[in-house]
């Protein structure tokens, strides 16, 4: 798919010409990959020079995590009174999230990647993934003053193996995952959660 310029109208204010670059990244990433991009190219779709780019963002990385930051979204926190609900409404808010139709439509196993390049993922952790991160925990904490859980488990795996039922098993397999197979994920992990390792003793 050949990228069509952003058409520029007239002298553009600042917060237009961020917002031309950031979706001209966008793009060339899901046509092209993190590693076919190049700041000629989002320059040339943005429809302005590299030196407009760099007095926005220091660099690729930091280019790709914004525009990234454009397209995720940290989601609500729910609260329907127990925790089996609450996951499900978690997990169901990042299945349908990364099954957007326009990632879908353009690409986004050649997207997908440029997410976990070292320095993009620092930089989208630090201002987006941890605090997704910290409302699953702040489930599973709720879960635990409720007695509904064992209060030995490990948050992070749970969240981490419910999350490669959408990652891997939907967009990247593209198989869907229905409600009912996240539904039964969660009860096996309320009932029989893994537990946090301790360290032996030497």
């Amino acid at each position: 798919m050949k990228a069509k310029q952003i058409p520029a109208m007239g002298r553009p204010q600042d917060e237009g010409l961020t917002h031309r670059i950031l979706e001209a990244t966008v793009e060339l990433v899901l046509e092209g990959g993190y590693a076919g991009l190049n700041m000629e190219a989002v320059a040339r779709l943005a429809g302005c020079g590299r030196p407009a780019i760099y007095r926005r963002f220091s660099g690729k990385d930091e280019l790709v995590a914004a525009a990234a930051a454009t397209v995720l979204r940290l989601g609500p926190l729910p609260d329907h009174g127990n925790l089996e609900d609450d996951l499900l409404d978690h997990v169901l808010f990042n299945r349908d999230h990364q099954n957007q139709p326009r990632l879908i439509r353009e690409g986004i196993i050649r997207g997908l990647p440029a997410i976990f390049e070292p320095g993009v993922f620092t930089l989208l952790w630090d201002t987006l993934l941890s605090k997704r991160r910290d409302q699953g925990v702040e489930i599973i904490e709720r879960g635990i003053h409720r007695s509904e859980i064992d209060a030995r488990v490990d948050p992070d795996v749970v969240l981490d193996l419910l999350a490669g039922l959408t990652l891997y098993r939907q967009s990247i397999k593209r198989i869907d995952v229905p409600q009912e197979q996240y539904r039964t994920a969660i009860q096996a992990l309320i009932a029989h959660p893994p537990l946090k390792v301790t360290a032996a003793a030497t």
